[in-house]
C-alpha cells in the first residue's frame, strides 16, 4: 500500500472507531435520561429501561472486543448508579437487586466481548488460511503449466538433436566438397566470390545446429578450480574483433580479486561470450560495454553492463524461453543455454533491462568453502 493509501485507510478507520464509540455513549445516554425522567411510581418502565442497557454494552462487546464490552458496560453503571441512589434508596432490597444487575452488565459485556474476540481470530485465520490456499493453487497452476511447458520442450528438444544430428553428417560431405571446390577456382572470380559465401553459411549453419545440439543434449560440466578472472580476460580478447566493427569499447572493472571457483571454464566462457557479444550487439555506436566483477559474501558476481536501449517489458518474462529472439537471424537458444550451464554450476542468471540506457546480466556462480578460507 502507497504511503498516502495507508495513511488515509487509517484516516477512515479512527473516524469508523470514533462514530462507534459516539453511538454506543449517546445510546446509554438516552437510556440514562429515560430513567431519570420517568416517575418511581413507573416501576415496570425502570425494568424494561435497565434492560435497554444491555443493547450498548453488548453492541460494544462486539465491535471491540471484551475491552469494549466492559468500557460500555462500565459506563452505564456509572450513568445509572446515581438514579438507583436517588429513586431506590428507600427500597433496600430492590436497590440491592439493582446493584446485583450492575455486575451482570459486567458479566455480559465480558462474556459477548470474549466471544467476539474468538470469532474474529477465527476469522482472521480463516482468512489467511484462505490466502495461503489461494497461494499454493497459484503455485500449483503455475507448477503445473512449468511441467507441461517442459515436457513440451522436452518433445522439441529431442525432435530438434535427432533433426540435427541427421543433419550435421551431409553438412560435413558438403563441407568437404566445398573445399575442394575452393582449392580449384580462380581467386577473384564468381566462382570464388560464390564459393566464399557458401562457406560462410555453410559455417553459420554448423553453428546452428551446434547450438540446438548443446540445448537439447547439454554435456555436464566437467568442475575444476579456476580463475573467473582469466576467462573473462580469454573473452575480452575472443570479443575484440566484433567489437572493433561495432565501434563499442570494451572495459574490465575489478572492485578485488577473486578466488578461483569450481566450474567448467570452456563452458562458463561460452556464457560470457555469448552474454557479452549481445551487449555488444545492442550497444549503439561510441559507447562502452563493461564487465564488473565483484564479491558478495560467497558468491563471484560478473555484470555484463550495455549501453543499449534496454528491452521491452513484454519481453523481460521471456528473455530464457528457447527459441525466443528479436534478432532477424538468432536462434534465441544463447540464453536459454547459458541459464542451464549456470544452474548447472549452482548459481544464477539474472538480467534487468527496465534501464532504458541499458541492460546488466548478472551471473553469480559459488565459491567453495576452501577458496574463501584461501582468501581470508
Amino acid at each position: 500500500m502507497e504511503p498516502g493509501n495507508r495513511q488515509t485507510g487509517e484516516s477512515d478507520e479512527l473516524g469508523v472507531v470514533l462514530v462507534r464509540w459516539v453511538a454506543l455513549m449517546s445510546a446509554l445516554g438516552v437510556v440514562s435520561v429515560l430513567h431519570y425522567a420517568t416517575s418511581a411510581e413507573h416501576a415496570w418502565l425502570h425494568v424494561a429501561y435497565q434492560r435497554l442497557y444491555y443493547a450498548p454494552i453488548v453492541v460494544g462487546a462486539y465491535w471491540f472486543g471484551v475491552r469494549g464490552g466492559l468500557i460500555a458496560a462500565f459506563a452505564a453503571a456509572v450513568a445509572y448508579v446515581p438514579h438507583i441512589q436517588h429513586t431506590w434508596a428507600s427500597n433496600v432490597p430492590y436497590a440491592a437487586s439493582q446493584y446485583a444487575e450492575l455486575v451482570l452488565f459486567h458479566l455480559a459485556g465480558l462474556l459477548v466481548g470474549f466471544l467476539a474476540d474468538v470469532q474474529r481470530r477465527l476469522t482472521g485465520e480463516y482468512q489467511r488460511a484462505a490466502m495461503s490456499l489461494e497461494m499454493a493453487n497459484r503455485e500449483l497452476r503455475e507448477s503445473h503449466e512449468q511441467l507441461k511447458r517442459a515436457d513440451r520442450l522436452s518433445a522439441l528438444g529431442e525432435i530438434a538433436a535427432g533433426l540435427a544430428h541427421e543433419i550435421r553428417n551431409p553438412l560435413a560431405g558438403m563441407k568437404g566438397a566445398l573445399e575442394i571446390v575452393a582449392s580449384r577456382v580462380t581467386a577473384g572470380t564468381p566462382e570464388a566470390e560464390f564459393t566464399d559465401i557458401a562457406t560462410t553459411e555453410l559455417g553459420r549453419l554448423d553453428s546452428l545446429v551446434g547450438e540446438f545440439l548443446s540445448y537439447a543434449r547439454p554435456r555436464e560440466p566437467e568442475l575444476r578450480l579456476a580463475s573467473l578472472h582469466d576467462v573473462i580476460d580469454h573473452v575480452v580478447l575472443l570479443l575484440g574483433p566484433e567489437a572493433e566493427r561495432a565501434r563499442v569499447t570494451v572495459t574490465r572493472e575489478a572492485t578485488e580479486r577473486l578466488p578461483d571457483v569450481r566450474m567448467d571454464p570452456e563452458q562458463i566462457r561460452q556464457v560470457l561470450f555469448n552474454v557479452a557479444l549481445n551487449g555488444v550487439q545492442a550497444s549503439p555506436v561510441g559507447s562502452e560495454l563493461r564487465i564488473r566483477t565483484a564479491r558478495d559474501h560467497d558468491w563471484a558476481i560478473v555484470d555484463v553492463i550495455d549501453q543499449g536501449s534496454g528491452i521491452p517489458a513484454e519481453h523481460r518474462h521471456r528473455l530464457f524461453d528457447p527459441f525466443f529472439t528479436t534478432k532477424t537471424y538468432g536462434t534465441g537458444l544463447g540464453l536459454a543455454v547459458s541459464q542451464r550451464i549456470i544452474a548447472a554450476h549452482g548459481g544464477h542468471i539474472d538480467i534487468d533491462g527496465s534501464d532504458r540506457e541499458g541492460t546488466v546480466v548478472q551471473i553469480a556462480l559459488p565459491v567453495p568453502p576452501a577458496a574463501l578460507a584461501a582468501t581470508r
